[in-house]
């Protein structure tokens, strides 16, 4: 045995001797009369110093948290100890099975994951701090259907902005992509392959001075 008595926190072994004045193969209590109590899978039986082997078919069954059957029976005067153990259950912890934590938690270190999701187990979240600016310091990869970016004003450092930035892009990938501004109707800005030109359909207003277009614009402008 390496340790009887009380263990750190709620953890504890009892310990119980019985003296056979008899043959037998229960035993429900100590020489005290105390009634054994032992947690199933929990508890340890000797019988004159050596440990049996507990489980159906074994030295002995220990199945119902009261009483140690022995598969053969025991003779006057052998000594018979059971060892239970309880369960160790310290307050304020979480299985590494998983759990639940009410409050905030503060982390010093790395947080590593393979899936982080909400608390409803969706793949749904939002992360924020105090400022309401989230840093990521790092390439940003998503791989979703769709991606929504819900704010006022959206601001690219890049001069160079790139659409159809698939493994192998064509001419026919990049058809009918561009801009689409969402109004009472759309105001789009579309290339379409088959005429191999840009599609308008909105009249543009040139700026006096301006010789960005050289001939009169219409409602569905191609230039090419």
């Amino acid at each position: 045995m390496s340790y009887i008595g009380q263990a750190l926190g709620q953890g504890q072994a009892e310990r119980f001797l019985y003296t056979a004045t008899g043959t037998g193969t229960a035993v429900t209590a100590d020489d005290d009369g105390v009634a054994i109590g032992y947690t199933v899978g929990q508890v340890s039986v000797y019988l004159n110093g050596v440990k049996q082997v507990i489980g159906s078919g074994k030295d002995v069954t220990a199945t119902d948290g009261s009483t140690i059957t022995f598969l053969a029976a025991y003779a006057a005067s052998d000594v018979i100890e059971v060892i239970a153990l309880s369960t160790f259950s310290p307050a304020d912890t979480v299985p590494a099975t998983g759990g639940t934590f009410t409050g905030n938690v503060t982390h010093s270190g790395d947080l590593r994951s393979g899936t982080l999701k909400a608390a409803d187990g969706t793949a749904a979240i939002t992360v924020a701090n105090s400022t309401g600016k989230v840093t990521i310091a790092g390439d940003l990869q998503v791989s979703g259907t769709t991606v929504t970016i819900d704010s006022a004003t959206l601001t690219v450092d890049d001069k160079n902005i790139e659409m159809g930035s698939i493994g192998s892009p064509t001419d026919s990938t990049a058809d009918g992509g561009g801009i689409t501004l969402k109004g009472t109707t759309d105001k789009t800005i579309l290339w379409e392959n088959d005429t191999n030109q840009w599609n308008v359909n909105q009249k543009w207003t040139e700026n006096a001075g301006s010789s960005a277009f050289h001939r009169p614009l219409t409602t569905a402008l191609a230039l090419g």
